[in-house]
């Protein structure tokens, strides 16, 4: 009679039998996901945008991050963004919402990297671009 015992819980251990005669056992051990930090998990920007006459609302959202003002040591997971307009940068920012005012009338390329405390940036940016009437 061949039998195989097979937890549900990451498969925790297997036993092959026999004839009811063990024949071999091993423990398989799972993965310990306390392990893994923040700075592990992959990070994504998503920015929702509204044109209100020629001003730009902007609120970006970013999983296991802290706004944090510019400037300090180097802290994964903290930092400010940088908003940059038809290729200049114009601002730092340290909210998840704000406002871009008086924009010219015309379209525009804003771009939003996330970056360090120490200035550095995350591989995390995102760019729209924006109809002003």
């Amino acid at each position: 009679m061949y039998q195989v015992l097979l937890p549900l819980y990451f498969l925790s251990i297997l036993v092959i039998q026999i004839n009811e005669k063990p024949v071999a056992a091993e423990r398989i051990s799972s993965p310990d996901f306390s392990l893994i930090s923040e700075y592990e998990m992959e990070r994504t920007i998503q920015v929702e945008h509204h044109v209100r006459g020629n001003n730009v609302y902007l609120e970006c959202v970013i999983p296991n991050f802290t706004f944090k003002q510019s400037g300090g040591l180097k802290q994964d997971g903290e930092g400010h963004l940088n908003v940059i307009i038809d290729g200049t940068r114009t601002e730092k920012v340290s909210t998840a919402a704000f406002i871009i005012h008086g924009l010219s009338s015309g379209e525009h390329t804003l771009k939003i990297q996330v970056v360090h405390n120490d200035f550095t940036k995350y591989p995390l940016e995102h760019t729209i671009n924006v109809q002003i009437p």
